[in-house]
């Protein structure tokens, strides 16, 4: 397999988190100076922070969901997702930061 480079990655997690049932916003992840550069240059970049290393990847992703979810479950089930984004056998860790969203009944 051909393994997906961090860059390449990302953008699939991004799309694989917003697809999880529970899933009520998605934050960004990254450093706020790489965020910082983007917005400069104008460059619309990823949520998801994928760092390579040894062999391994790290990838941090950050959710809001509302107070009617389990948050357990959304964040595991994101976890897999992010996973699955990038199936090509290189070992991942995925870290989930789950905000609590309040939503004032409608």
């Amino acid at each position: 397999m051909t393994p997906i480079t961090a860059a390449e990655l990302a953008p699939r997690i991004d799309l694989a988190v917003t697809a999880v049932e529970g899933v009520r916003e998605s934050y960004s992840a990254r450093p706020v100076v790489a965020r910082a550069i983007e917005h400069v240059a104008e460059v619309e970049g990823s949520l998801a922070s994928v760092e390579e290393a040894a062999g391994a990847r790290a990838i941090t992703v950050c959710i809001g969901v509302s107070q009617d979810e389990d948050a357990a479950t959304v964040a595991s089930a994101v976890a897999a997702a992010a996973r699955g984004a990038g199936d090509d056998g290189m070992p991942s860790s995925v870290r989930v930061r789950v905000a609590r969203l309040v939503v004032p009944a409608s």
